[in-house]
């Protein structure tokens, strides 16, 4: 796919060293050398180095600011929560009018800014861009977006007509639109994309990406599913999709796990073993339901436990032992194995 251009939002990445908290916390103490905050879950102190790549990181945040999970507590540059702005203004008017502004950039962040207001004019206004074949895609889909959150069907139809569009590119830019609009019709739609084995791959695996942003149930048994597709993207971007709503839906989630056909347990079982790592929002007895005699779902039980952190669940671990000694086994030793300081150790 084409980057997009400086007019049309730029797509570039920018890396820089960082220190990222994994959780939400408090911060205990900073130093010249180090950040310790205390784990909000399970009051573990975490600590942090302010030396990443021969540089130093420049501290953030101060001793008793809560933290919240993703937040930059350190950087070799600034990092603001805000930006000013020099003018401000909450008038409709002055959006509509920026939709015939000659910059493109205008035109797509007014198309974006008028999703807010509802109004005869602002649907009015929206439709025309739609409908004006010579606008830019970007122009015209933001238009449509802004039509569907308030379930206006030209905007559905236009979205929905770009999911078949003979340019992928138009058909990716519908799909991550359908991921920003959090209601049951984009999931639908995303789910339908998905499950079309006739959509070429990679707009699959990204609506199979836009179901994890919709955080919808409803997506659930589609992205199990497509641990089935022949293609390893789709299977992936399913599988980071399955993690991010199994914080929310872990329940729903873990019933299905045994159920699901063996070349399914995989993902699942990755999706719960990086969700339960970063929420701790589980009990051992959760899983321990899911346990039957089938020797396949018996292994994907000790990986998921297995990768957890040992702590969380030491005081849990002998209900499994009960239940099933060999998973009590398999567990423990991926434990020890995991906990090694030779594990994950490189070669030079």
């Amino acid at each position: 796919m084409k980057p997009k251009g400086a007019e049309e939002g730029f797509e570039t990445r920018i890396s820089w060293p960082a220190a990222v908290a994994k959780s939400a916390g408090i911060v205990e103490t900073v130093t010249n050398d180090r950040i310790q905050y205390r784990r909000q879950n399970d009051s573990r102190m975490i600590t942090l180095s302010l030396s990443k790549q021969g540089l130093h990181l420049n501290p953030l945040v101060r001793e008793g600011d809560v933290i919240s999970e993703h937040q930059v507590l350190a950087a070799v540059i600034p990092v603001v929560k805000q930006f000013p702005c020099s003018r401000k203004t909450d008038q409709k008017d002055y959006y509509i009018a920026q939709l015939l502004s000659p910059s493109l950039s205008e035109r797509y962040t007014a198309a974006k800014a008028l999703s807010t207001f509802e109004s005869a004019s602002v649907s009015k206004a929206l439709i025309d861009r739609v409908n004006a074949g010579n606008e830019h895609i970007y122009v015209r889909l933001e238009a449509a977006a802004g039509l569907a959150r308030h379930n206006e069907e030209q905007g559905w139809s236009f979205i929905e007509r770009c999911l078949t569009d003979d340019y992928l590119q138009n058909r990716l830019e519908a799909v991550i639109v359908l991921g920003e609009i959090l209601n049951d019709t984009s999931c639908r739609l995303l789910c339908r994309v998905v499950s079309d084995n006739q959509q070429h791959p990679e707009i699959r695996a990204g609506a199979a990406w836009a179901l994890g942003e919709l955080d919808n149930s409803l997506a659930l048994h589609v992205l199990i599913d497509s641990f089935s597709a022949v293609d390893e993207g789709i299977r992936i971007e399913a599988a980071r999709a399955l993690a991010k709503l199994a914080s929310r839906f872990t329940g729903e989630i873990v019933k299905e796990f045994p159920r699901a056909a063996p070349d399914k347990r995989p993902g699942i079982a990755w999706a719960l073993s990086k969700s339960l790592s970063k929420s701790g929002n589980f009990k051992l007895e959760d899983l321990l339901n899911a346990l039957t005699d089938d020797e396949d779902v018996r292994h994907w039980v000790s990986y998921i436990l297995g990768t957890q952190d040992q702590q969380r669940y030491i005081n849990q671990i002998e209900k499994l032992r009960a239940r099933d000694s060999e998973v009590y086994f398999a567990v423990t030793v991926l434990w020890k194995i995991m906990t090694s300081w030779v594990y994950n150790l490189e070669e030079y």
